[in-house]
């Protein structure tokens, strides 16, 4: 794992920082996947935020699920903190709490346009981040299992997905798409989500005879 800490911050190993969070936040596999490669691509280069007690212990207030990842994957370089000042663990907590609020919600219409504005990779750009202002979802079709060789000549199993269906909620209908060898196609806009599973099923029978 590449740490970047242009700033100079204090450092310490991810197993120093004690969690406070509990069970506020759930990471799904998804999310976990999606973090443990944006670490991979583009290194630890964001602080975590830690209050510091009497005795020099540090408890994690921001970071959880980086620590989570960086733990699970035996990640244990140091890493760059910031600490939150605060009077005691209580204090802390509330902190803690303002800290992961979002007060502001990302819509579709919204993450759409900053990706238009800055010419981002669509499909690349969303595979990459969450945020739970978007309703998305995503149904994969398998292709049948065929074993091919490798460079060494070992024999594997293609487990790709031959086309990837997603669908979002943007002011009040629900849009569909579909992807097919990372070329994305748009299926319509539809009312109910009873119209967009009879959508796809009609491109799942169409791309079943080709």
């Amino acid at each position: 794992m590449k740490v970047i800490n242009d700033n100079k911050l204090p450092t310490a190993p991810i197993s120093e920082f004690k969690e406070t969070q509990g069970d506020l936040k759930f990471l799904s596999k998804d999310n976990y996947s999606k973090l443990k490669r944006n670490i991979e691509r583009r290194g630890f280069y964001l602080p975590i935020y830690v209050w510091v007690d009497k005795s020099g212990q540090k408890w994690l207030l921001d970071g959880h699920q980086r620590k989570h990842v960086l733990t699970t994957e035996g990640w244990n370089d140091p890493i760059p903190y910031l600490v939150v000042p605060a009077k005691n663990k209580e204090e802390a907590a509330q902190r803690l709490l303002e800290i992961t609020s979002q007060f502001g919600t990302i819509t579709q219409e919204g993450i759409d346009e900053f990706i238009a504005k800055f010419e981002l990779p669509e499909i690349e750009t969303l595979e990459n981040v969450n945020f739970d202002g978007i309703f998305n979802f995503s149904i994969e079709a398998e292709p049948e299992e065929e074993e091919f060789e490798d460079e060494r000549g070992e024999q594997k199993a293609n487990t790709d997905p031959a086309i990837k269906f997603e669908v979002r909620l943007i002011d009040g209908a629900y849009r569909a798409k579909y992807t097919e060898n990372k070329k994305a196609h748009e299926i319509g806009s539809f009312e109910s989500i009873v119209e967009v599973q009879e959508a796809i099923s009609g491109v799942l029978e169409d791309w079943s005879e080709q």
